[in-house]
This record gives C-alpha cells, structure tokens and sequence, in this order.
C-alpha cells in the first residue's frame, strides 16, 4: 500500500513501525488500540501460528507415548490430522507473510476461509476422536483432557476470524444501525428454543448419521450467526459518537462494565438463584470456579469505575485513567479467556436458562473496554509520544499478572520452606519459625488448587490461574493429602490420621489371596568382584476359591550388604525384565496400571532393609512367575512367606572366606567373621526426655517437672546426667544446666508435637558422635496421641543398636513402652522398665570407636566419612562394589536430610546406571513400550521437581483443566437428548 489515500486526522495513526511499509498507512486501522487493529494480519502469528507449534508440540509428544498401542486405523488417522493440521498451519503461516510484505490488511475471505477451514477441521476432528484415543489407550497415559486440546489451541484463530468478519461486515461510512443485528442475535436462541419446544417431541426428520451430522452442522452455524451478530451490534453501539448516543452512555458501559459482571460473579458463586444454578462440593466455587474472594467483587467494581467515569479534559488526568484502564485490561482479558470456551453453548444458555445471556457479558465487555482504551489513546497522542503511551500501557497491563506472579512465587518460597524442614531437615541447624499465617494460607491454596478439587466445568479451581499455579508452585506436580495433613499438624496442631502401615506380612492370612507356592534359587561365585550372585524365582498362585483377580503382596528383608541387581517378571508367556526407575515415578505408573488390573510387577523397599514385592492382580486358578537377582558377600539364608532358600551353599575352591572390611566411596562392609573378632561393649543410659510443647501445653510445665523428677529419683539411669528435648513444631535440646538457666515464661507453646524430628535428631546425633553411653528416650506428654510419628524409624536402626524400644512417661507416672523400628504408635504394656541394653561391639576398636555395632552374627555396613563423595564416573552395571557406594551415599542423606535436592538425583541416576535397586527407586516390570515411554516422562518430571511433591493421590484422578468448548458441546448435545426424551414421554402420555 504505497500511501494514505483518506485524509489524516486525529482518527487516523499511521503504522511508522511496519517494517515493508515504513511511512506508509493502513487506513482501515482507524488507530493502533481500536478493535480494527485486528485487521492486521501480524496477529496471526501470535493467534494462530504460536497456538499451533505448542499444540503440534504436545500432541507429538503424546502421540510418541501411545503410538505402540494405537491399531493401524488409529494410526493412519492421526498421520492424516496430523498432516492437516500442519498443513493448515503451513498456509496459515505463508499467508500472513505475504500480506505482511503487501502490507494489506486481513480481508472478508479470509475470515470466511478460516472460519470454514477450522470448524471443518474441528468437526472432522472430533468425529473421529474414538478413533484417534480408542479403548486400546489407558486413560491414565495421557492427560484426561488431551482429546480437547485442539479445540482449546484453535480457538484464538476462531475467535480471530470472527472478529474480521465483524469488522469487515461493519463499514465507517456509511454509520451502520446497530438493531437489526441485535434483531439476528436474538432470533437465535428463541428459534432454537421454539425448535425444542414444538418441534423436537414431534422430530421426524432423517435419522442416524445423516441425522446426526445435520443437527451438528446446524447448531454450529446458529452459533457463529448468534455470535457473529452480537459482536457486530456491540461494536456499532460502542463506535457510536452521535449526541443521542453519547447522552446515554454511561449508562450501558454501567451495565455491560458493572451490572453484568457482578450479576455473574453473583449467580457463579451461589449467592442468586443457588437452588438452579450453582451446586458445590462443599469447598466454594461455582460452575465456571471459585470466585468467591473479595478481590474478584473488587475488581469489577474497580474496573466498572474506570470505564464509566466521564472523560476529564486535562491530559494529565485522562493519562492516569488511561493507565488505571490498561490495568484492569487483564481483568477482562482473563474473563474473556475463561468464557472463550463455552461461547458455542451461549445460545443454549440464553434459550433454556434465563440468566444465561451473563455468559457474553466478557465479550461485550472486551469491546467496550477496548474501544474506550482506543479513544483514550488517540485524545492524548497529540501530547505524549506513541511510544510511551504503549509502554505505559504494556507496563499496566502487567501488573495484575505480576501481583498474581509475586503472590504464587511466595507461595513457593514459604512451601519449599516448610517441605524443607519436615522433609530435608538440617538436624545441626537451628531454625527460626516461619511465618505460620503464610503458610496457612499457602496449604489452603495449595489444597485448593488441586486438581478435581473443584465443583466447576474445568474441575479447576480457577481456571487456567490454577495451571500456572500448578506449574510455578508444585512443579506440574502435586501434594498429597497425607502430605499436607503432615504439615498441618507439625505447623498448626491439627490433628490428622495415622499415616497407614507399610505393607507387612499379613497378622491374618487371608487363604483366597495369591500365595506363594514355590521358592527356588540359583547361585554362582563371581570370583571377579568376590561376592556371590543369586537368582531367586518365585512362582505364585492365586487359588480357585471365586473371589475373582487379585494382587499378591509380600514383605522380606536383606541381611547389610546383600543388593538387588535384576528383576523380571512373566508376562503374557514372556520373560519381560524389570525397568529401575524413581520410586515415585514406579508407584504412579503401577497404581494406574494395577487400577486396570493389567500386568505390572514392582518390587522396592519400604524402610531400613525391608523390601516389598508386588504382582499385578491375576485371575482365579492362575499362576505367576517372578523373581530378582541378589549381590551379597556371604552364603545366606533367604526366607519369603515362610519358605527359606540357601543362597551360595557350597563355596567353590576359588573362594575364600570374608573377613576383612571392605570399603569402597565412604563406606565399610564388615564381615559377620569380622564383627564376631570386635571387642564386645556394653554402653550405660541415660535418659532423653521429649517434653510435648505444642500449643495448649503451658499449664503442662510444672506437672511435666514432676513426673521427671519422680521418675529420676526411681530409676538408676538417672546416675547419668539426662537431655532434654523441648518439642512443639521445632526441638531446641538442652542439658540439665541449660534448662535450669532457661526463662520458663518465655518458653514458646505453640504447633504440633513434632515428635518424629525429635527423635529422628536423637538417634542422628547418637550415630554422629559414638560414645559409651546411649539415650533411653522418654516421651512426657499430656496428649501422645496427637505426636506426629511415621511408620517406623527403621531407616536410622543402625543409630542405636542397645535399644528397640522408647516410652511415654504417663501422668501416673508409669512407663509405656513404644517399638522404634515397627509402628512407633502403637502402645506395648504400662508399668515397663528399660531392661539390660543388648550387647554391641565396638567397630574398629573399643579405644576410639567409629560406630557401635548389634552383636549378632549378621553382617554391617558403616560410613567411614561423614558424607561419602560421589562416584567421579558411571557406576558400572551390576556391581556389588557399586551397590555398596550406593548404600554409603543412601544412610549419609538419611543422617543429611538437607542434601537430599542434591544427592537424591544424582543417587537415582546412580542406581539406575548401575541397576542397582536403593530406597530412592523401584523395579517395574511393564507389559509395553507405551507404559515405558509414560513411566520416563513422569520419572523426568518427578525428578526436575522437589524431592517432596508427589506424583499424584492414592486415588489419582486424570481429569484436569482446561476442557473447552468441547465439553461445552458435549452438555449441549445431553441436553438436548434430555429434553428430546422428556417430550417425547409427555407425547405418549397425552397420547
């Protein structure tokens, strides 16, 4: 366009900055912020080109996870809407560059070219959408709302189009009247709601797919006529500047800006009409999300009064409530972006329900928004430059997004800090309590934010906030509910369940399980690395009794030093070998699988040297066959559900019996010879009193002293002098001296009884500083049921090998004993007395001990340094040596929590490279490659996170934000069967 052929003037700003252009004007843009700017074609590169590459980008990526399972029909679909859609955008793309470099704006036929393109595409697309994602794909293998997608990403070049077709329908010169597009806009709805009214009980038009494709083609045209129409009366409303319109104004940019909003916000929320439009699940938030926080109702009050206050005529103020408009820009943005979706059901809406015109309020309210930005900018172009006029208005535009930004990223920074504390702890460190209403909130948000936890349409709780919630806080990932119960009793006192027992032997037999029905193993000397390496097959069978498939679940456990290196498990007649993966990654993956019963088998540990072996759920009367291969030092024997087998009974010539230590990357493996030739030792107690701080406990104070008292003077440990572990949500340790010295009124009470962490410091410090004496742990609390206490400490036996036992000193002043190593909550017999310690060696002598030992004839491993180095290359694969680092570098971070985002990474790719299995993974065995490819991806996600985020619930749930307007049209299509059907009826019984 080689120059301006209209006459410039304050309506008029040339395009300086087009770069084929330059000088020249696109006169059908009457200035840069009108709703004509649309007619640009650069907008398609943001609106369609951008949109396509991701949604290319993540269906590519889907598609190369189940493209295994997927049969040949399934296949050649997704290369023929592959191919489309690359093609679309291919001619999507060269289009907009050759109107770029004619420097013409966008035309009527290509808004009526892409409209036709995109809807055939969309409508081709989801005719065949079994096809693409048939029965053969897990639901739980690709996100529950992948198949929508493509409506989702193609909806900006819709929405895009339609606003061409708008403008071009809507010439300057002439003044268009506004009524008979209105008059178009409503004959929609009432002809569908006289369609189902009269006409649908008596519908005797074509039936099956001819029937079918009609009415769907049919609706979507209604729909693009009713929205088309709507927006073109809008815009002529909003472009209107005679006097008779000017005089009544402010009073429909007070409806469309103000009224409407808050109606909406109102009925969303359940505050009108609760009884027909809102259902909850009893957390908050309506159909379209929870918007039921002050700052919403703020909003649109705010932004209601900046787009109805008169116009000043200084340049300084218009300049301010130009900037206050470009602020709350995003705030009609958001609520245009959240209703986009659900347009095509506005007609149904309108028709069936009587408020359902609310849904077009952000449509509307987008075009009046725009137009009065647009008149703001061209009043006060002739006094400030163009350029800072859109910095300004780009730099407001982006504060509301970067409160919401600043708002999630200290979300972030109080949840890692209390993840940290409870789950990577610094036991030297003394911390500092964390601001308690921050993370109050931050947990409520959190659990808020989950997905599924909402009542609305999306499932979300805010829809597309909640994503990048999601994405910024919990890495794509998600916490738990026993999780975050956890924090909330260690932080706030909440009282929450007992965490369930690890899977154990059962107390009970149940005889229609799955058993064990042969135990068999193979062993061979390596005499290169000197250790034995054994086969353990274990064949099961799942008896005949009618209760249907189910799971065979067993514990065992492994002498120190004895390593898992290999797992395999028959499938479908095949020997499938098992796949060494992040634990969390091989549990999500083997609950979704189990779910379906299909063939997964798992095997990993649960705490210290138990082990859990799992095998997919199988059939009445059928068998399975598994096993794992074994590095240990020494013969031994191996006991699963009480069959024992001998691994490494007959040692060849070339073996010779081991003795000495062996060491290897900071850690020592003694020898059961070995250990038996230490200097026996028998350490003295002492007393570790664990007094409960939490919030309530101040009146406790001096009933706690004297129960202590009393039990000092009573029993003969009291020789040595005592600690004292001050415990609420943190442990502050003190001697005798110290707590003397301590002001008993400025004591702090406050939190949960975090009594996992006093322990756990306990038995850290005792492995961190060997000496001859050990603490007997007494917990003195008004309430022991409320501590928070894991599983088991069975991670940290190696700390105190005198003792399996602590106590809880009562108010009667009895001793209850508590297990340290098997469910620490559980109560044994009032009126215990800490008996005689087992006997322990001293390792490497008894003149300066680098660890005490339990005297029995089972091998031990301990670390020679503090934190043992990582290896400087690849372990290499299948080594028993390797298998000893790894352990060395698992029991440092049990004793150095803090390491964990450091040193958990780098000990799952150690065990991974070397295949053997550690605390931080599991063997999966998988039946395809398509649960592999699923398995890698979330193992990549799991690890790029925090090491304390989760990779879903229990009950994992795979529906997730954000479904479109293909829902929208699924609830359409319901409805109508619906009312279809309820016509009918009443036909037949009239009739």
């Amino acid at each position: 366009m080689p120059g301006c052929t209209r006459r410039r003037g304050p309506w008029c700003i040339c395009f300086s900055w087009w770069p084929a252009t330059a000088g020249s004007c696109i006169c059908s843009l009457t200035y840069p912020f009108s709703v004509r700017t649309l007619l640009n074609p650069r907008w398609l590169w943001l609106l369609n080109t951008l949109p396509l590459l991701v949604l290319l980008a993540v269906l590519g990526g889907e598609y190369r996870v189940i493209r295994t399972l997927l049969p040949p029909e399934s296949l050649l679909q997704w290369r023929w809407f592959g191919g489309a859609l690359v093609a679309l955008g291919t001619l999507h793309a060269a289009y907009t560059a050759w109107q770029g470099r004619r420097g013409a704006s966008l035309p009527l036929g290509y808004a009526l070219v892409a409209l036709g393109a995109y809807i055939g595409f969309l409508y081709a697309y989801g005719y065949h959408l079994d096809t693409l994602f048939p029965r053969e794909i897990p639901r739980w293998m690709v996100p529950g709302d992948l198949p929508l997608y493509a409506g989702t990403f193609l909806m900006p070049t819709l929405a895009h189009a339609a606003a061409v077709l708008v403008l071009r329908l809507t010439p300057d010169e002439p003044p268009p009247r506004a009524l008979p597009s209105f008059g178009v806009a409503l004959a929609v709805p009432v002809g569908w709601y006289m369609f189902a009214q009269l006409v649908l009980p008596l519908w005797q038009g074509p039936g099956g797919k001819v029937g079918q494709h009609a009415l769907v083609v049919v609706l979507i045209a209604s729909t693009l006529v009713f929205l088309l129409a709507l927006a073109r009366g809008i815009y002529i409303v909003a472009a209107r500047r005679a006097e008779g319109w000017a005089r009544y104004q402010w009073l429909w940019k007070l409806l469309i800006a103000g009224v409407l909003p808050l109606l909406g916000l109102a009925v969303n929320n359940g505050l009108l009409f609760p009884e027909r439009f809102f259902w909850s699940d009893g957390r908050g938030g309506g159909v379209f999300g929870n918007f039921n926080g002050p700052w919403w109702y703020g909003l649109a009050v705010l932004n209601a009064g900046l787009l109805c206050v008169p116009t000043p005529a200084g340049p300084k103020v218009r300049l301010a409530l130009y900037l206050g408009r470009g602020l709350t820009l995003a705030y009609t943005l958001y609520f245009f972006l959240v209703f986009l979706p659900f347009l095509p059901l506005s007609v149904v809406a309108v028709a069936a329900i009587g408020v359902g015109f609310l849904m077009l309020t952000p449509l509307a309210l987008l075009v009046v928004h725009g137009r009065e930005l647009a008149h703001d900018y061209a009043a006060l172009r002739p006094f400030f430059a163009s350029r800072w006029l859109v910095l300004g208005l780009v730099v407001a535009g982006c504060v509301l997004p970067l409160a919401v930004t600043l708002r999630y990223l200290h979300y972030r920074t109080v949840l890692h800090q209390a993840l940290d504390y409870v789950y990577a702890p610094d036991y030297a460190r003394r911390y500092r309590p964390l601001d308690a209403a921050s993370l109050d909130n931050t947990l409520t948000v959190v659990r808020g934010h989950k997905d599924g936890r909402s009542s609305s349409f999306t499932g979300a709780q805010l829809p597309y906030l909640s994503a990048y919630f999601n994405w910024l806080v919990l890495d794509n990932l998600t916490l738990s509910e026993s999780k975050l119960a956890t924090l909330e009793q260690v932080f706030f006192n909440r009282l929450a369940p007992r965490p369930p027992r690890p899977l154990d032997l059962m107390d009970a037999p149940n005889i229609a399980a799955p058993r064990l029905t042969r135990l068999a193993a193979r062993s061979r000397y390596d005499a290169v690395q000197q250790a034995w390496v054994s086969w353990v097959d274990v064949t099961v069978t799942n008896p005949d009794s009618g209760s249907g498939a189910a799971e065979y679940a067993t514990t065992f456990e492994l002498p120190a030093g004895c390593f898992v290196a290999d797992y395999y498990l028959d499938i479908a007649g095949r020997r499938e070998p098992g796949i060494l993966a992040e634990k969390r990654a091989a549990a999500w993956v083997y609950a979704h699988i189990r779910n379906e019963q299909r063939d997964p088998g798992l095997l990993s540990y649960l705490s210290g040297n138990r082990l859990a072996l799992r095998v997919f759920p199988f059939g009445a009367g059928e068998e399975r066959r598994t096993g794992f291969r074994l590095l240990h030092k020494e013969p031994l024997t191996f006991t699963l559900d009480q069959h024992s087998v001998a691994l490494g009974p007959a040692r060849p010539s070339t073996a010779r019996p081991t003795v000495a230590p062996d060491t290897a990357g900071g850690v020592a493996y003694v020898p059961a010879a070995a250990k038996a030739a230490l200097p026996a030792v028998r350490r003295r107690p002492y007393y570790h009193f664990v007094l409960d701080m939490s919030a309530g406990n101040r009146a406790q104070w001096p009933r706690y002293r004297q129960r202590i008292a009393t039990l000092l003077k009573q029993q003969a440990a009291g020789a040595e002098e005592p600690r004292y572990s001050l415990t609420n949500a943190y442990v502050r340790t003190l001697t005798p001296p110290g707590l003397l010295q301590a002001d008993t009124a400025a004591l702090r009470y406050e939190g949960g009884f975090y009594l996992d962490r006093a322990i756990r410091q306990v038995l850290v410090q005792a492995a961190a500083t060997p000496a001859p004496r050990y603490p007997v742990i007494v917990v003195v609390s008004a309430d022991f049921d409320r501590a928070v206490l894991p599983t088991d400490f069975a991670d940290l036996r190696h700390a105190l090998p005198d003792t399996d036992v602590f106590y809880e000193l009562t108010e009667q002043g009895e001793l209850v004993s508590h297990l340290l190593w098997q469910n620490p909550a559980a109560r044994g017999a009032a009126g215990a007395q800490p008996g005689a310690p087992n006997p322990v060696v001293a390792w490497p002598n008894d003149t300066r001990p680098a660890a005490y030992l339990p005297a029995t004839n089972q091998p031990d491993l301990v670390l020679t340094r503090p934190l043992p180095r990582a290896p400087a290359g690849p372990l290499p694969p299948g080594s028993w040596r390797a298998g000893l680092q790894l352990w060395g570098q698992w029991r440092a971070q049990t004793h150095h929590p803090e390491t964990t985002e450091t040193a958990g990474p780098q000990s799952v790719q150690g065990s991974i490279q070397s295949g053997i299995l550690t605390p931080l993974t599991s063997y999966l065995a998988l039946e395809n490659e398509a649960q592999k490819a699923a398995l890698r991806r979330k193992q990549a996600q799991l690890l790029a996170g925090h090491a304390a985020l989760d990779a879903g619930e229990d009950d994992l749930r795979q529906m997730s934000e954000p479904r479109d307007w293909v829902v929208a049209l699924g609830m359409l299509a319901a409805w109508l069967g619906w009312q279809w059907q309820r016509r009918r009826r009443l036909a037949g019984a009239i009739a």
